[in-house]
């Protein structure tokens, strides 16, 4: 038998080994540079925000912890969890929030209040909602949801109030509003024209009340100072000043 063959195969054995080493080195070297960060946001924004995190991922190879729900969960969240390094909010109240301290904010977009109705019925404006036939109401927290809140002010300025009131369906927060819209159990509902567009299908459509009724919210992602030098935080701020980001926020209606 040649000696030739057995040099030829430990060559090639040689070859292989080596060309492992250097892909598996490769991918550890990936795996290394890969960091991860947490993000709190409100509920009413989670279709937005999910998607500007998932495409900040795939850009970066980093990893977002996402967490949702209302306001008032959102800001106890980012004071007691250590782990919480970005906040997605109406800026007005994470940045009065106690406790909390940003370094900076990149601004998402103007919140806009809406009232959506379920299938079957509609409005022509929001101050139709008055109508017998809009007998349940949902409406998000009055207290600790944005929207809740700007509920309030809308009812309380055009003088709804004792008209809308008794009819109220208090739940937590935009997205189970929504649920109740599209199940029907509602006749309509306080949410934010974000929710109201990714639900579209699902539900008989919306009306926008106007802006003069509520005060100016404006949806945006504090950076809290305790992480703002991490790497992975510090290029998701920057990601989210890119035109890709816009165009995220403008599909979903900021």
């Amino acid at each position: 038998m040649s000696t030739r063959q057995p040099a030829r195969n430990a060559l090639r054995h040689g070859l292989l080994t080596h060309v492992f080493a250097l892909v598996l080195a490769s991918v550890s070297f990936t795996a290394a540079q890969a960091a991860e960060f947490t993000l709190a946001a409100g509920a009413g924004y989670r279709r937005p925000v999910a998607e500007l995190a998932g495409a900040y991922e795939k850009a970066s190879g980093n990893k977002v912890t996402q967490i949702y729900g209302h306001l008032g969960q959102v800001v106890a969240q980012a004071r007691e969890g250590e782990t919480v390094s970005v906040v997605c909010a109406d800026r007005a109240v994470i940045e009065a929030a106690k406790g909390l301290s940003f370094a900076s904010f990149a601004r998402l977009g103007a919140g806009r209040l809406v009232v959506a109705y379920r299938k079957g019925i509609e409005l022509k404006t929001a101050a139709d909602i008055a109508s017998p036939a809009f007998a349940r109401i949902a409406i998000p927290d009055q207290v600790n949801a944005v929207y809740g809140k700007a509920g309030r002010q809308y009812l309380d300025r055009a003088g709804l109030a004792a008209t809308i009131d008794p009819r109220l369906l208090a739940v937590s927060t935009v997205p189970q509003v929504t649920s109740y819209l599209v199940s029907g159990e509602v006749d309509a509902g306080f949410i934010n024209a974000t929710d109201a567009l990714g639900a579209a299908a699902s539900i008989g459509g919306f009306v926008e009340v106007e802006p003069r009724y509520y005060d100016p919210i404006e949806i945006a992602c504090g950076i809290l100072a305790r992480a703002a030098q991490a790497p992975a935080v510090a290029g998701f701020a920057a990601f989210l000043d890119t035109e890709e980001a816009r165009a995220i926020v403008r599909r979903h209606g900021l």
